[in-house]
């Protein structure tokens, strides 16, 4: 049914080797996005995924051969992966004679071929730094998803363990963050095998691997083609009351550099809690009948708040945002499973969140206690109603590939056929801060695949504007709350006492300690 309703959006082949489909909204969005700040010579929101990875290979093999055995395992388990997952060769082009962007891949049937992408795809560094250090400092950003295996100086194999890092880099009109922490448990899977069987692992031969072509969203969860009468009224009238949110009011708008014009590096900071902390945490939310994720979302808009300009008056701010939604439990089998990670399966909300804020007058000191606890309390609630309203809409889904296509920025044909490079738009001059969960990502990832033992895993989209990304996410028992920002305009300090203040407010607002 999905093959005759969306019969562009089907992969179909075009020549012996050649598979092409239209893409959908959302893969839009992100490539488009991507093409307006190509100038910078950044690619907007591109996906970093990272792990650390440790294999204990004991005393009786020299180090330098079991690097190379362990290296060899991930290479195979890469070329692996393009079979399981041909999309992460696959790329996005625009056709002028139907007009569209369509996406590509090419079946590599050829070893010469499979050796060919494996040269421009698999890398290894070796970093006088950390890995973290290597990915925050400006790391390539392919056509193609890529994966960088870093061997750091600072954290050499020895006493029998093998150490590295993994960094893994994507446009995101190709993967997402779900899709990118499914994919590297993917990796590690195959890794160990590799691993164990060494020369004797088999990788499967390619030419079929076509028939394990991902769709897009719009097939995966077969969202019909158009809007009922109903769900267009409904959607004209969520837009129009998202306009008029900004009409009238202070906008709380997060403070920035001033000066530059073209973005700079991107970069991420994070907090990381204990175990008796994210517990406690844990515990006082579920008293509280919210998550995790609805605390520090209120934390954010009350922490914006405090740093607008007091003034002689106190007066109301806005602080405008949205949520993010996996939508993979919408999709159809097998598009559902970690087996299709490579695409695009998620949107924002559509309808905005909305916090209405008082900010002090100058000459009132810091506020009580109980009184800011009073406040999150209440902003907390909003947050929570407003998460559980977007996850009981049934009519969500259908809305999706409109709200995608409504922020697709419109670009001359003439330069999409020329490749031109456009003018990079200024910074936001009044950027905000978003939060995006990850969950549990040990539910994602296993901590261990055979020898293989994983670390601190993450996930980040390049952020190229004046704003912050915020990003929750636990890992065997220990909570993250991260942030992207771009250099450009924050000082790495500044964001993390923004992470600090949040912090504050939610232990605060729940009357727990953290130690």
């Amino acid at each position: 049914m999905a093959s005759e309703v969306y019969r562009n959006l089907t992969w179909a082949k075009t020549t012996r080797t050649r598979w092409e489909r239209d893409i959908d909204e959302a893969e839009e969005f992100y490539h488009v996005i991507s093409r307006v700040y190509e100038g910078s010579g950044r690619m907007f929101f591109a996906m970093t995924g990272f792990i650390s990875l440790s294999v204990d290979v004991g005393n009786d093999i020299k180090l330098e051969k079991a690097e190379q055995r362990v290296e060899q395992a991930l290479r195979n388990a890469w070329l692996h992966l393009r079979y399981n997952h041909p999309n992460i060769a696959s790329w996005v082009e625009y056709d002028g004679a139907s007009e569209k962007f369509r996406k590509v891949y090419e079946a590599c049937e050829e070893e010469s071929d499979q050796q060919a992408w494996l040269e421009s795809t698999f890398h290894k560094i070796s970093t006088s730094g950390t890995g973290i250090e290597w990915a925050n400092s400006d790391p390539p950003a392919p056509k193609l998803p890529t994966l960088f295996v870093i061997k750091s100086d600072n954290h050499e194999s020895k006493d029998g363990t093998i150490y590295r890092d993994i960094v893994f880099r994507s446009p995101h009109e190709i993967i997402d963050g779900i899709g990118t922490l499914q994919l590297l448990d993917n990796l590690f899977i195959l890794a160990s095998r590799a691993y164990n069987q060494q020369s004797s692992y088999q990788i499967p031969a390619f030419g079929t691997e076509v028939d394990n072509l991902t769709p897009p969203l719009r097939v995966a969860a077969l969202i019909p083609p158009s809007l009922s009468a109903e769900q267009q009224q409904r959607l004209e009238q969520i837009l129009a009351e998202n306009a008029q949110l900004r009409h009238g009011v202070e906008i709380a708008c997060l403070p920035f550099k001033v000066g530059a014009e073209l973005p700079g590096v991107h970069k991420r900071v994070a907090l990381t809690y204990s175990r008796q902390d994210t517990q406690s945490l844990l515990l006082a939310c579920k008293e509280r009948n919210i998550t995790v994720t609805h605390a520090y979302h209120a934390a954010i808009a009350m922490a914006l708040r405090d740093l607008q300009e007091k003034r002689h008056e106190n007066r109301r701010v806005r602080y405008i945002s949205y949520c993010l939604i996996n939508l993979r439990k919408h999709c159809t089998a097998p598009y559902n499973t970690p087996t299709h990670p490579v695409s695009v399966i998620h949107s924002s909300s559509g309808r905005s969140l909305v916090v209405d804020l008082e900010v002090p007058p100058s000459k009132e000191g810091g506020r009580a206690s109980t009184k800011r606890r009073n406040e999150f309390t209440e902003v907390v609630a909003g947050v929570r109603d407003f998460y559980l309203s977007i996850r009981d809409d049934k009519e969500h889904l259908s809305r999706v590939p409109t709200y995608w296509k409504s922020g697709v920025p419109r670009l001359p044909e003439s330069a999409l056929l020329s490749r031109e490079v456009f003018k990079v738009p200024p910074p936001d001059p009044s950027p905000t801060v978003s939060i995006s969960s990850m969950g549990r990502i040990d539910d994602i990832i296993a901590p261990e695949h055979g020898e293989f033992k994983l670390h601190d895993p993450w996930v980040t989209g390049e952020e190229l504007r004046s704003g912050l990304g915020l990003f929750l996410g636990s890992w065997k028992g220990q909570l993250t709350l991260s942030a992207a920002y771009n250099d450009a305009w924050h000082e790495g300090g500044e964001v993390l006492r923004f992470l600090k203040s949040c912090e504050q407010i939610v232990w605060q607002g729940l009357g727990i300690d953290c130690h």
